[in-house]
């Protein structure tokens, strides 16, 4: 999952609710499922904050997607 940086400042992921198998990488935003998770579809809620610098504020975004394990 990429987005455009129209946010100034450090970019940060972390996640909010879902599986506690599905992780995320607070620098990247990659997403890793660990092995033995049942199949099925996930809902995993990630929240993207833009740090902000002087003429910025800082922003917080919250995005929801699915994850579909065979």
């Amino acid at each position: 999952m990429t987005f455009k940086k129209k946010g100034k400042g450090k970019i940060t992921y972390t996640k909010a609710s879902g599986n506690k198998k599905i992780t995320i990488n607070k620098k990247t935003g990659k997403v890793t499922v660990k092995k033995k998770l049942k199949k099925g579809t996930y809902k995993v809620k990630v929240k993207v904050k833009a740090a902000g610098n002087s003429k910025y504020k800082p922003v917080t975004r919250s995005v929801t997607f699915k994850i579909k394990v065979k």
